[in-house]
């Protein structure tokens, strides 16, 4: 069993405490030509009318601005006031000239002492406690926003030290996040470091260059819009603003690509005499075209009565505009690497040291606008009190038990405690220049699933394309053992970057044949095989084994438990883990709900179901129905449960009301209807509801005052199994659990908040046990991760959408409609095959 101890820490984090709060209350107004450019409400406070808005206001970047006094204004109720950006005495509606027409809202008063009820005695949120909490984001982040014109709202970001990524277009900048939120008896500021991706500035050819990986500009002719590379600057540049030779300051949008050779791009000018681009340049600038073979830019908007066209060599592409698409997959380990911090350096940097950007905590006690509030804002780190849980022995099916060391452990010299066999299974290599290896790969990996319990045959394949490769092993298969017969796994090995094949594979498999498959990187293969053969190092295949063993149905330990023992003993329990993914950014692509539920009494074997629903919807649409059918299942397998205990994923602070009414609500609707339809006497069962949140800012540091006894002493992390009740939030049960230990970087913990606890009492300590417990019953891994399992097995979505008829991650949709057609998603979102009961078992892995 877990040793029952837990060792008394004492750690640093990225929180500071807000030691008074505002003491001034403040008033609300709008205005009717919001949303305005936050440099145009900064130049009419201090240079219009600065006598009227002084002390200065806060601007929330939309249509709000709240000041510490009424203002006073020329019209009364409401002022009108003209902005010039340039000296130049233009009319209203002209380039940057704004009219800005401000007035008094009819909000109350915002009175930032009613968040002492919050914080004090756990009164639940109202509108005066979100708006006060809006009014201290706002506060502390004005004056780094305002200094720094990159940033989102919630981080600001420089070009210090950024980093450009080879072939893309696209540079790295570091930035910080800043962000308040209530705790039990104060409120809290947290800081954490930042990354933003920025489209890459300066001379548009040099960007174009670098966006295609190309070195000459004779590769920017771009003679037909069809030209790939044509359609990848078109998505690259369109909306981006640019300056020219020939407008001045004046900045401009690129509403399209024009294709080469520009130079002889023709139109008729103001004489209504035919010419062209570079006898127009020539004659009306003085500019002689050095490339005019090259491609050009249109300015103008699609209804403009003519269009205006510059030569992308006059143009330069405008810095800090944020890249707000998903990175491409060639991107991922550069910005992983450019945002990872050891733990010391991290929190060196957030507590105000030497980075080549300030910390936000340089400047909150020289903030005008934290200043004229009366704010103060501890500068130190706050230091808190937490615990270490003892993690649970792993038992294989030998008598040793392996007591995980910071989160680890390994399965060398053990036996699977349940082993499948894999009798039947094929390989396909997709990477040709692997040649004989492929077939050692094997040969090391059929040594281990033998050494390791499992059984397995020969392997088959051939080199070709996917589906081909695929069709061809399966054929190959059936001729030499039966054609009925039932494969258990092919094994594909891919190219070391090939996300999309993958996808096809999975769906190969998944979706039409409802056959296993497993991927491998023949990049990590190399380095296994080499470590396999010089070293008799078998640890990656050995991790190989684990994985296919799980998907098989097989289970290579147990933990031994003290909360998920004890609810087996008291009858059948369900853990169901809930998320919703969302597509990224500028893309029309539905959202994905996926619910998993646990069938085993050990809470180690899971189903899988998910659905498409309308993009960025948090809640789960049909939940009820999903949830009754999960527990129909389960019944069916076992009895009804007693006791249902969720894990629920991705939800936003702003988000747990309404998810804490909806889908509650969902699953008692759920069991009620199943129990009446059943006709069942037996109570309905009892359900807990924890939300588990992954991204957020709030980490943890080994605290060199304790003589660090929370590190790991390897990466300078807090030992897997950190456990901080110190922050919990006046709305609900919360707390931070660090079950896992990061090969690099920083860890981030869990955020857990319990929405319902009908299971535990509210006995938050079995709780926090459970927890801490489902972190070490992963499937596939030697190791505790990071949030519950259930939560982690809420994936594989994308893989039921055909690669053949269209591009999920793609930017526009496949109706060519801008307008979003849940219809038509949910015809193309395919069910898992019934294959050999395919699902049923944790394919998803």
């Amino acid at each position: 069993m877990a040793h029952s101890t837990a060792l008394s820490v004492n750690v640093l984090t990225n929180s500071f405490s807000i030691d008074q709060l505002p003491v001034k209350d403040y008033y609300q107004y709008d205005g009717e030509s919001f949303p305005i450019l936050p440099f145009v409400i900064h130049k009419l406070q201090i240079s219009v009318a600065p006598t009227i808005f002084h002390p200065r206001g806060v601007y929330d970047g939309n249509r709000l601005l709240y000041l510490s006094h009424r203002l006073q204004l020329p019209g009364g109720g409401n002022g009108r006031f003209i902005v010039r950006l340039g000296n130049d005495a233009t009319a209203v509606g002209s380039p940057g000239v704004f009219e800005v027409l401000i007035s008094k809202t009819a909000s109350d008063i915002i009175r930032p002492t009613d968040l002492n009820a919050l914080i004090t005695t756990g009164q639940v949120a109202n509108y005066r406690t979100a708006t006060a909490t809006n009014l201290l984001q706002l506060l502390i982040r004005q004056s780094s926003n305002q200094n720094f014109p990159t940033n989102n709202g919630r981080a600001y970001f420089s070009p210090a030290g950024k980093r450009s990524i080879p072939n893309t277009g696209i540079e790295l900048w570091h930035g910080y996040y800043q962000s308040v939120r209530p705790t039990i008896g104060r409120m809290l500021v947290t800081i954490d470091t930042s990354m933003a991706a920025v489209y890459e500035s300066g001379g548009l050819l040099d960007v174009a260059l670098s966006v295609l990986g190309a070195r000459s500009v004779r590769d920017l002719r771009l003679p037909q819009e069809r030209d790939p590379n044509f359609r990848k600057l078109q998505a690259h540049f369109k909306n981006r603003l640019i300056k020219t030779q020939t407008t001045g300051d004046r900045t401009k949008t690129i509403h399209a690509i024009v294709c080469g050779p520009i130079g002889r791009y023709p139109f008729t000018n103001s004489d209504g005499v035919p010419t062209t681009i570079s006898d127009h340049f020539r004659r009306a600038h003085n500019i002689a075209l050095k490339y005019p073979d090259s491609f050009g830019v249109r300015i103008s908007g699609s209804n403009a009565p003519f269009a205006v066209v510059i030569p992308a060599e006059l143009c330069t592409v405008l810095p800090g505009q944020l890249y707000k698409k998903r990175l491409p997959p060639a991107a991922m380990d550069s910005a992983v690497d450019f945002a990872t911090l050891k733990p010391q350096d991290r929190l060196h940097v957030i507590a105000g040291g030497s980075s080549g950007l300030p910390s936000p905590i340089h400047g909150y006690n020289s903030s005008e606008f934290i200043h004229d509030a009366g704010m103060r804002i501890n500068p130190q780190p706050m230091s808190l009190q937490a615990r270490i849980l003892a993690p649970p022995n792993m038992q294989f099916r030998t008598p040793q038990r392996r007591l995980p060391r910071n989160g680890a452990w390994n399965v060398l010299d053990q036996t699977f405690r349940k082993a499948k066999d894999m009798a039947v299974w094929g390989a396909v290599s997709l990477e040709r220049s692997l040649g004989p290896q492929a077939g050692a790969m094997m040969d090391a990996l059929v040594t281990c699933c033998r050494n390791l319990g499992m059984l397995s045959a020969s392997a088959e394949g051939d080199p070709a394309s996917p589906e081909k490769a695929l069709n061809t092993v399966v054929q190959q298969i059936q001729q030499k053992h039966r054609s009925t017969v039932k494969i258990d796994m092919i094994i594909v090995i891919l190219p070391s970057k090939a996300e999309d094949t993958r996808n096809r594979v999975k769906f190969w498999g998944d979706v039409t044949h409802g056959i296993r498959t497993s991927c491998l990187r023949e990049d990590k293969l190399r380095r296994a095989l080499n470590q396999y053969f010089q070293k008799n190092d078998s640890q990656y295949f050995n991790n190989c084994a684990i994985k296919l063993n799980a998907r098989l149905g097989g289970q290579y330990a147990l933990p031994e438990t003290r909360i998920l023992s004890g609810l087996q003993k008291e009858g059948p329990f369900m853990i169901l883990g809930m998320d919703v993914s969302h597509p990224g950014p500028g893309t029309n692509r539905p959202s994905i709900a996926s619910l998993v539920w646990s069938w085993d009494p050990d809470a180690t074997s899971y189903i899988a179901y998910s659905q498409v629903q309308a993009p960025r919807t948090e809640i789960i649409d049909g939940l009820e129905k999903m949830a009754k059918a999960a527990i129909l299942e389960f019944g069916n397998v076992n009895t009804p449960p007693n006791r249902i205990i969720v894990f629920r994923d991705g939800v936003s602070e702003g988000e747990v009301e309404s998810v804490r009414t909806a889908e509650i609500a969902a699953i008692q609707g759920a069991c009620a209807r199943l129990w009446k339809e059943k006709r069942l006497t037996i109570p309905l069962p009892k359900i807990t509801f924890i939300v588990v949140v992954k991204r957020h800012h709030v980490v943890f540091f080994p605290n060199p005052n304790d003589n660090n006894r929370a590190s790991d002493g390897k990466t300078g992390n807090c030992q897997a199994g950190l456990l901080v009740d110190a922050l919990s939030s006046p709305l609900a049960l919360s707390f931070h659990l660090q079950s896992h230990a990061p090969i690099k970087g920083t860890a981030r913990p869990g955020q857990y908040s319990v929405l319902l606890d009908e299971v535990f009492d509210d006995r938050i300590a079995d709780v926090q046990q459970l927890s801490f417990e489902l972190c070490h019953v992963y499937a596939k891994a030697t190791r505790s991760i990071s949030i519950p399992a259930p939560v982690y097995f809420c994936a594989r979505a994308k893989f039921h959408v055909d690669p053949a008829d269209m591009d999920f991650d793609a930017s526009t949709n496949a109706s060519g409609s801008e307008e979003f057609d849940i219809a038509y998603w949910r015809n193309a979102y395919r069910p898992v095959s019934t294959a050999f009961n395919f699902d049923k078992s944790m394919y998803f892995l």
